[in-house]
């Protein structure tokens, strides 16, 4: 019996043992798939420069039309030369929308200026020959009026530009004829210094919640549960936002209320792909459909540069746009005013 004793607890010692050292296994390899996305991650948000290429695959019906037709190009540069910089000021973007060859639409920010351009012909190619007739017309004739010449550059798909020190200057003059425009300047440029917290809420929620497995070797299977991620960012920036609003954002009961309102079940899968510690590719599924949304990451990239020969507008030009819309804008601010006085 004693032999029998030791034997049977000599196996279970063993089997016990096998069992925690593969637990244990996992749970190590678990740490180093994290560490690795983690590691990965970072070096994405931290080079200097970083392309991101999105493209959707499998979209069900009509959308399906987008399927390798359509892509959207986000490219972010560090003005500083390194990654090392949180705000927004120091940083510079580019937006580019695609369809197969044609670079459609183009907005970029950078050197405290926004510019944008237009490809119109490709964009009638796609809606149809007579989709815009009118509205070429009407921007034909206004470009001869004085102080409109910046439209003909942008029929003509050329770069037209405007810098803040211009757009809040102008705000400042027009102020007294249209109400709010100083303090929707003002208060989009706080917002801008909003940047650096909401960036670092998201990361440090994203660090809390995504689950991450190796599937292969340069490949991981990524979940993150949608309540859970929504309500730490949601808590997170309710006071940075109250603060620079000066305006309550949400009350405690409101946010909790518009969290529960998120299904428990609701989670983001998604795949990602690490070659020698750097993303390359990330695939997130559709839930409940086979389409995905795929981007591919490129660090470094060509650094965001002011464009060439672009056409900046100045107050005058803007004094032009306003002083042609103030009249019918205040008549409605007014009349809108009117109305909510009289619903009182």
């Amino acid at each position: 019996m004693r032999l029998t004793r030791r034997i049977v607890t000599i196996v279970v010692s063993v089997t016990c043992g096998l069992a925690l050292a593969a637990c244990g296994q996992q749970v190590v390899a678990h740490v180093k798939a994290s560490d690795s996305v983690h590691s990965a991650l970072t070096s994405v948000f931290n080079s200097p420069t970083t392309q991101f290429v999105v493209t959707v695959q499998d979209l069900p019906g009509q959308a399906s039309i987008a399927d390798g037709n359509f892509s959207v190009v986000l490219t972010t540069s560090h003005d500083q030369g390194t990654g090392t910089s949180t705000s927004m000021a120091d940083q510079s973007i580019d937006v580019s929308i695609d369809y197969q060859s044609a670079d459609l639409v183009d907005l970029r920010a950078v050197d405290g200026s926004e510019y944008c351009r237009l490809d119109l012909k490709h964009i009638e190619g796609l809606a149809g020959p007579t989709a815009f007739a009118a509205e070429s017309k009407t921007l034909d004739a206004l470009a001869a009026r004085p102080g409109f010449g910046f439209i003909h550059d942008i029929l003509l798909g050329n770069w037209v530009g405007v810098s803040t020190s211009t757009l809040t200057a102008v705000a400042r003059q027009l102020a007294p004829e249209v109400p709010g425009a100083d303090s929707s300047i003002s208060g989009l440029q706080k917002a801008s210094g909003l940047g650096p917290q909401v960036a670092s809420s998201w990361v440090q929620s994203v660090r809390t919640w995504l689950s991450i497995h190796q599937t292969t070797t340069d490949k991981y299977s990524l979940t993150l549960p949608v309540r859970s991620f929504a309500g730490s960012i949601l808590q997170a920036v309710a006071k940075p936002l109250a603060t620079y609003s000066k305006e309550p954002f949400l009350s405690q009961s409101q946010l909790l209320k518009t969290i529960d309102e998120i299904p428990a079940s609701l989670s983001v899968h998604a795949n990602l792909w690490v070659s020698k510690g750097s993303v390359t590719k990330l695939q997130i599924l559709v839930p409940n459909s086979s389409g995905s949304l795929m981007i591919a990451v490129s660090h470094p990239a060509a650094p965001v540069q002011v464009p060439g020969n672009a056409t900046l507008l100045t107050a005058a030009n803007l004094t032009s746009i306003f002083g042609s819309l103030s009249g019918p804008l205040v008549k409605a601010l007014g009349s809108s005013r009117a109305s909510s006085l009289s619903a009182l």
